[in-house]
């Protein structure tokens, strides 16, 4: 239990200094292969005065720092009063992949939807989390990037992080890493029907190279100038191409048969304490204070954050809502997969209520706050995550069902291999045998 306690204490730390989520704060910390423990008594030193590798994402960074003979990785916010997290280094090298895997976990936190590129795969055990993820991100002030999280080997996981000179580079190392990726699959066997998801990596691989050659053969077409109608001598090309001839005209301006760009993304700002917020909501759950608080970090981000026990708990910013998607929201719980959850985020418009539906068939009302400063309107339920059958959100033509995000919200983790496996014992003679019993009830296999 001390254990435990520690990597929960010290997740909520790395929550705190990187905002990342509680669940991929947890797995860092966690004992294992790469995983070091944060430093009880870091040296009291500037970080960037002794650093040999950094990474920064907005306001925060991560230093791999030598400094008396040895290395530590060091973590760093916008507020210099932020206790920053250390971690011992056994060597430059570990440190240098320490730093890149924080990157690459910062790129790999990008909306889908803001990715030049993208695969997400979850493990065949829904218990074991991501087997691959990876995004081409176009940053801002820094360019293109690549990053990806690959646990093919069952091995806990590594990240690679590279910039990436264009758009054909980075396609051609996203395509090229799913295919190392479905190869190591294939040679593994390290989980269930790994040739399905061998398969699924290369058919991305393959359409991604697909539409790295189109731009290509667009760019190919825009230098050489045909003529519009297509009636020249390049005509029968188009043919070969699969370019309907109606359809040059947007491929000879660049609408068609381009690069894919993706917007630029912004690293996130930070709340600090002087930082002005609303309390939008208090609600006391099980002795804990729950406030719902919304801001506009450093970056001009619109945000909205839980603060638990008048401690900074999650938070997130600049949540997207539509007509199709009435309601965008987040989570966070102390313990994964059990007890209390808070989930809160953004709606639309045009919702006119807010509601959670219980698995004893209860219906619950939250309310719908609308922030002044944010100009957008947010909400918060506090309930049981083991009691929570949906949560809904109803405008007078349509409704968006949150249950979809359900199955990975409230998960449960991983079960600990036994910690002291015990010897197969030696055969016995065999008995005579038994009367046969009454076969036993099915029972559910979950805990």
């Amino acid at each position: 239990m001390t254990s435990d306690r520690s990597a929960k204490k010290a997740a909520r730390a790395r929550m705190t200094a990187t905002g990342e989520p509680y669940s991929t704060a947890r797995r860092a910390v966690q004992a294992g292969p790469g995983r070091p423990a944060p430093l009880a008594r870091p040296p009291a030193i500037d970080p960037r005065e002794h650093a040999v590798h950094s990474r920064r994402w907005g306001v925060l960074a991560c230093y791999l720092v030598q400094y008396e003979g040895r290395y530590s990785a060091w973590i760093t916010g916008a507020d210099p009063a932020d206790r920053s997290q250390v971690y011992g280094m056994p060597s430059e090298p570990a440190g240098r992949a320490f730093v890149d895997a924080w990157q690459a976990t910062n790129l790999l936190h990008t909306p889908w939807d803001e990715r030049i590129a993208t695969i997400f795969m979850l493990s065949p055990s829904t218990r074991n989390g991501v087997l691959y993820e990876a995004a081409v991100v176009n940053v801002e002030d820094s360019g293109i990037w690549l990053a990806c999280f690959d646990d093919t080997a069952n091995d806990a996981g590594t990240h690679t992080l590279g910039p990436c000179a264009d758009p054909s580079q980075a396609l051609e190392d996203f395509a090229a890493l799913a295919d190392r990726a479905a190869d190591r699959l294939d040679a593994a066997q390290a989980i269930d029907k790994p040739g399905l998801f061998a398969a699924v990596l290369r058919y991305r691989a393959a359409t991604v190279r697909a539409d790295a050659a189109r731009a290509a053969l667009g760019d190919a077409i825009r230098r050489h100038r045909p003529r519009a109608d297509g009636h020249d001598e390049l005509s029968p090309l188009w043919h070969e191409a699969g370019l309907p001839r109606e359809s040059l005209p947007r491929v000879l301006a660049g609408q068609d048969w381009a690069w894919p760009q993706g917007p630029v993304v912004r690293p996130p700002g930070s709340r600090l304490p002087d930082t002005p917020t609303t309390t939008l909501a208090t609600r006391t759950v099980d002795g804990h204070r729950f406030d719902l608080v919304s801001y506009l970090d450093t970056a001009g981000g619109r945000c909205i954050a839980i603060d638990r026990d008048g401690r900074r708990d999650a938070s997130a910013c600049d949540i997207d809502v539509d007509e199709q998607h009435l309601a965008s929201a987040a989570m966070t719980m102390a313990t994964r997969g059990t007890g209390t959850a808070a989930i809160y985020g953004r709606v639309h418009d045009s919702v006119t209520e807010l509601y959670a539906v219980m698995k004893n068939g209860e219906r619950v009302d939250w309310p719908i706050y609308d922030d002044p400063r944010n100009t957008e309107r947010y909400f918060a339920v506090i309930a049981d995550s083991e009691a929570l059958a949906d949560i809904v959100a109803a405008a007078p033509t349509e409704s968006t069902s949150l249950k979809r995000s359900f199955g990975i919200w409230f998960s449960m983790p991983p079960d600990p291999a036994p910690r002291n496996p015990k010897s197969p014992k030696s055969p016995k003679s065999p008995k005579s045998p038994k009367s046969p019993k009454s076969p036993k009830s099915p029972q559910a296999r979950g805990r």
